[in-house]
């Protein structure tokens, strides 16, 4: 029997500025795809991020590894409107690769909550069409609940990215469309996170994403398969300090994206993974080498 599914594509912005030069892995996460939004979920994620910076630089280059556990629940408190909120523990770790000095910090992240409205989804009605389609407008908020502090100790880097959390509050704008024919469609996400300014008087830039996602949906047995693969744009300014701009930070930065979907009755898990295509961060003195993200899902 062929499934009813829908697709949604939700961003909360992943951050790739610096200060200091450093990756940034605080109050960020990628929700990659969801089937079925007609089902509420709530789950396990897990994600790894790893930023270079000053790699032409054998005495200052760093490695930033940024590892999340990230509970998360998709409910709907309202007709044709689905929220979905998120936690997160993080582990973030700075490595000088010359001496091999390391700095790290643990704890618990910022908090989000999303809503997205169902403005037009012909995947939930009986009629048949050549074409599904499905568009999702909304916005979220994230809440400062992860520690951002200066201070320097022998556990702690004293720099505005590499914190648990941003220090602020933070919005997300974001449009999500859908389009299906058969078993074979195409997801796009626009999405625009405006910084608050935090008790440290640092904004971090505003930041514009954009995705594309092709997917195709294959059954085995009682397994469904969902395979995807597109690409990832971000843009930023200059973050701010006092209101003067850092000019180490801002920038551009293109990925390209593979990853999958297994579904099983009511249990999924999925992976995804992020490739830089090209970049010019923080003035050309950072880059991303790679992201992955995984999760085991619940459908209920």
């Amino acid at each position: 029997m062929k499934k009813l599914f829908t697709i949604i594509l939700i961003s909360i912005n992943l951050s790739a500025t610096a200060c200091d030069v450093c990756g940034c892995g605080n109050g960020s996460s990628f929700f990659g795809i969801l089937p079925q939004s007609h089902f509420k979920f709530g789950g396990i994620r897990f994600q790894n991020k790893l930023y270079e910076s000053h790699f032409t630089s054998h005495l200052l280059r760093t490695e930033e590894n940024f590892h999340s556990i990230e509970p998360w629940l998709r409910l709907y408190p309202v007709k044709k409107t689905q929220l979905v909120l998120m936690g997160s523990y993080q582990y973030n770790a700075q490595t000088m690769v010359a001496s091999g000095d390391k700095k790290t910090l643990e704890g618990f992240g910022d908090v989000a909550a999303l809503a997205h409205y169902n403005v037009i989804n012909t995947f939930m009605d009986s009629t048949a069409h050549t074409f599904d389609h499905i568009w999702l407008l909304g916005g979220g908020i994230k809440l400062p609940t992860g520690k951002y502090d200066y201070a320097m100790n022998s556990d702690e880097v004293a720099n505005p990215n590499f914190q648990l959390g941003t220090g602020s509050v933070d919005y997300t704008l974001s449009s999500i469309y859908t389009i299906r024919k058969g078993s074979y469609g195409l997801n796009t996400d626009l999405s625009y996170k405006i910084n608050g300014t935090n008790k440290n008087h640092y904004k971090f830039a505003n930041k514009s994403r954009a995705v594309v996602n092709a997917f195709g949906q294959f059954y085995l047995g009682d397994f469904t398969l969902l395979p995807n693969v597109g690409a990832l744009a971000e843009y930023a300014a200059y973050d701010k300090q006092n209101g003067i701009n850092n000019l180490f930070s801002g920038g551009y930065m293109v990925n390209a994206m593979l990853g999958s979907e297994f579904y099983y009755k009511k249990i999924t898990a999925g992976f995804s993974m992020q490739l830089p295509l090209g970049s010019n961060l923080s003035d050309g003195q950072l880059r991303m080498k790679h992201s992955f993200m995984g999760h085991v899902t619940l459908l209920f």
